[in-house]
């Protein structure tokens, strides 16, 4: 019985290729223990860890779901764990290859690659001895934990509590000379961390002509198992193992290879059964996966070839196919099969063809065809040929793509959706795009696109506010659909509206009416005026009005004016709320409103027994700065009689004469110097 024997091996190119050594560890949690293996990631640092050997610290980190503070350390050995002297290997080597190729590694004048009389073989070519034996001590380390521990890769720890969790540390104590340090290595166990072995899962067989490849996944459960062994039986009960040495990978670990292979050779026409369980480097053995049968067959040894095809209407084909009339007693008939793909899924189009037949015909071509023809055997195996690809001719277009739709963010992305065509000999897509819905489109794909999806950039900073899309789709040869509906795409507003542009002022003594010319831009949606005070440093532009009305182009500013200077500029803003830059300012200066005479309540009542005309005024809304009285005994020859604060409201005169008529006049002295007319009444005392 021929068997392949398939090897895999995880630490040997570990650290190689790394400058500093360090110490790598794995750890078991079990409810009653915690079992540590490690190793030494560099062959020289290896070859002086050995001779100085290794420590093991553990720290107990938490209690019962409690962080234990202090840290409580403990040292695990009380010297360092150094390889056993070569008289006690003598036992388990002579019962395991492991421990034999371990000791030579360590003890060895010389070091063979190939281990006579096992099943390893040349894994490997390595020159360098050190490097040889550092590889194959580490491979064999992985087979077998009694050995790792006799080279004092391994330790148990059995004085564990359950509630506790702990970080082990293992070190080299003394750090070689010559050599950089060794870093020391950790791993965090626990007997409330354990978990159960898990069963290997998708082991599959292929049965063929006196043989079956096994395979099955290995990198799912590379973290429990180092190797399989294979078991097989014939009646599902007694099973015996297929592999005399285990099965392992002999790739890295950072490989992508996913399942293991192993061929056995086995007679035709007999049921068989194969199941697998997993060893780890802790030498525990996992539960079986569920078992696999299957039984090889004799193959036909002779195989159809389909050598011509005719096609005389666009819906029928004649094919034509050779087989040895020598199989013909092998067989019950042949079939004809068809898909779409060379790929399949391939659909038994026509049975029971006679053995002695050599063609046949098929009506109902579709765009593409794709046939093989079938032989099938008296013990129930296929023959089957090459597939062979029928196209009748075709000049028909697929139909317009439906549902294109599409919108543009503000990075200038475009991105295209459609339906998808349903034609079954559909190439892909033609994308066209136009600034001008009225000119011709360009096209954007240089090939037939094979999506319904599609992302266009365009820039952003231009004068078109639109963008224009249609579609074509296209088959396998080459007829193209017609455009599909049109799609608009509107750019996303990222430039402001034109600046307006401020053209005269006029000031009276109701305000300050600016005037301007509104913004060319066509998507503007308001005009604002800002004003400032000129006098204060710490004055700040002021929204004093907006109009959304495009051809407002005038303002009387009245709101709170006090006699100053102002500055005033307009912004357009458009409708996504950009805005323009200011227009340049205008500066004008406001003396404040124009008092006349019927804005003074100006009057007098005469009290002939007390002796005084009585004067009494009232100006509404204006800040005055002095009040001037004139009096005199007609109004052509009034005279300044006094001069008044500004925050007086009246007067009594007691200067006065018998049977004299009087005459008097108020003038107001305003902000800026201004004032006002004189203000005349009449009083006969």
């Amino acid at each position: 019985m021929k068997q392949t024997l398939i090897l895999i091996f995880f630490i040997v190119t570990l650290g190689q290729a790394q400058e500093t050594a360090s110490v790598q560890v794995i750890a078991r949690s079990l409810p009653d223990k915690v079992m540590l293996r490690w190793a030494v990631d560099q062959p020289l640092a290896w070859k002086k860890a050995n001779e100085i050997g290794f420590l093991i610290e553990r720290s107990t980190i938490s209690r019962n779901g409690e962080a234990v503070i202090p840290i409580e350390r403990q040292l695990m050995v009380t010297d360092p764990l150094k390889p056993k002297p070569l008289n006690e290997w003598e036992a388990l080597a002579t019962q395991d290859q492991n421990a034999a190729v371990i000791a030579q590694a360590l003890f060895g004048d010389s070091f063979e690659t190939e281990v006579p009389g096992s099943q390893m073989g040349a894994v490997y070519a390595i020159n360098d001895e050190m490097e040889q034996r550092f590889t194959f001590a580490l491979i064999a380390a992985e087979q077998n934990f009694e050995a790792a521990m006799l080279a004092g890769w391994a330790f148990v720890d059995t004085s564990v509590k359950i509630g506790e969790k702990y970080m082990y540390k293992v070190y080299v104590p003394i750090q070689p000379e010559n050599l950089s340090n060794i870093e020391e290595g950790t791993i965090y166990a626990g007997p409330d961390m354990y978990e159960p072995l898990p069963k290997p899962i998708g082991l599959v067989g292929v049965f063929d002509d006196s043989r079956v490849t096994l395979s099955w996944n290995f990198n799912l459960l590379q973290s429990y198992y180092t190797n399989y062994i294979l078991e097989r039986s014939d009646d599902n009960m007694s099973y015996m193992p297929m592999n005399g040495a285990p099965i392992f990978s002999a790739q890295q670990q950072d490989t992508q290879q996913v399942s293991l292979f192993y061929n056995d050779s086995i007679p035709n026409n007999k049921k068989f059964y194969y199941r697998l369980k997993g060893k780890t480097a802790f030498g525990e053995i996992g539960p079986y996966s569920d078992p696999i049968e299957g039984q090889a067959r004799k193959n036909l040894g002779f195989v159809p070839r389909i050598y011509r095809k005719e096609i005389p209407t666009d819906n029928k084909v004649i094919l034509y196919w050779e087989f040895d009339d020598k199989g013909n007693e092998l067989i019950s008939g042949f079939e004809l099969r068809r898909a779409n793909t060379n790929k399949g899924p391939y659909e038994t189009v026509k049975k029971d063809i006679p053995i002695t037949t050599r063609k046949t015909s098929f009506e109902g071509l579709k765009r593409s065809n794709y046939f093989t023809i079938v032989a099938m055997g008296k013990n129930g195996t296929e023959s089957e040929s090459f597939s062979s690809l029928v196209q009748p001719v075709d000049s028909i277009p697929p139909l317009e793509p439906k549902g294109l739709s599409g919108v543009m963010d503000t990075t200038g992305i475009v991105k295209l959706s459609w339906d998808k065509n349903m034609e079954e000999d559909l190439k892909g897509y033609r994308i066209f795009r136009s600034n001008n819905p009225n000119v011709e489109f360009s096209e954007v794909t240089n090939e037939s696109f094979n999506a319904e999806m599609y992302n266009d950039t365009l820039p952003v900073r231009n004068l078109n506010t639109k963008v224009y899309y249609k579609l074509q789709a296209e088959d396998q040869r080459y007829n193209r659909s017609g455009f599909s509906q049109m799609l608009i795409v509107d750019k996303p507003d990222v430039l402001p509206p034109s600046p307006p542009v401020l053209t005269k002022y006029e000031v009276s003594q109701e305000g300050i009416r600016i005037n301007w010319i509104p913004s060319s831009s066509q998507d503007v949606a308001s005009h604002m005026i800002f004003r400032k005070v000129m006098d204060d440093q710490a004055a700040l532009w002021e929204k004093i009005y907006e109009t959304i009305a495009k051809n407002d182009s005038t303002f009387l500013d009245t709101k709170e004016l006090e006699r100053n200077q102002y500055s005033y500029t307009v912004i357009a803003k458009d409708s996504v709320g950009l805005e323009s830059n200011p227009s340049s300012p205008l500066t004008v200066v406001w003396h404040g409103k124009t008092i006349d005479e019927n804005d003074i309540k100006f009057s007098g009542t005469v009290n002939r027994e007390l002796r005084f005309i009585n004067l009494s005024w009232k100006i509404r809304d204006q800040e005055v700065l002095e009040y001037r009285l004139y009096r005199g005994t007609n109004p052509d020859n009034l005279r300044l009689y006094k001069t008044l604060a500004g925050t007086t409201n009246g007067y009594n005169d007691v200067d006065l004469e018998i049977n004299s008529n009087y005459t008097y006049g108020l003038q107001l002295l305003l902000n800026g110097g201004i004032t006002t007319v004189i203000k005349k009444i009449n009083l006969k005392y």
